[in-house]
């Protein structure tokens, strides 16, 4: 297999890719939180019925500006975190990836991912259970080379995980 590099700086819109993305790949966490905000909800609709309206009011608001506020957050997060980064050089070679950027030089070998999940938008490279690097899509010069960057990368961890006995 051939290098393949792509280099990228990360904008506004990587970053809420990023951060919706991660909302529904982290299943479990979502899942629980609309439990809790489907409960609060229903409180407050019974709040309502018992003619509390400041309560009601209350737990109903609640339910209705966390999820949003919780998003916005976790962006303000993200956007501080790569604010640091100046441009990012990422090579898919022989035995890993490799990210270049203002950080250093990082050579990730395929058998220490842990997980590669590609989107419409990114492509994130699961470097452990909570940390991924992120290559947008949009830095490849057609959506071919970066479906091929995908597809190379993806059969490049699969194989690393094939046990040879």
């Amino acid at each position: 297999m051939s290098d393949l590099t792509v280099s990228y700086q990360y904008t506004r819109e990587d970053i809420m890719n990023f951060v919706l993305d991660t909302f529904s790949f982290e299943k479990v966490r979502c899942t629980l939180f609309l439990i809790f905000n489907i409960a609060t909800f229903i409180i407050g609709v019974v709040f309502f019925c018992m003619h509390n309206i400041p309560l009601g009011c209350l737990f109903v608001a609640f339910s209705i500006m966390v999820f949003p506020l919780i998003l916005f957050l976790t962006y303000i997060t993200v956007r501080n975190s790569l604010r640091a980064l100046s441009s990012v050089v990422c090579t898919l070679k022989d035995d890993g990836v490799n990210f270049i950027s203002n950080f250093g030089d990082t050579l990730i070998p395929f058998k220490d991912i842990n997980d590669i999940k590609v989107t419409e938008a990114l492509i994130f490279i699961y470097i452990s259970k909570n940390s991924a690097l992120v290559v947008p899509k949009r830095a490849f010069k057609d959506t071919t080379k970066a479906i091929d960057f995908a597809a190379r990368l993806v059969d490049r961890f699969n194989k690393s995980k094939v046990i040879v006995n």
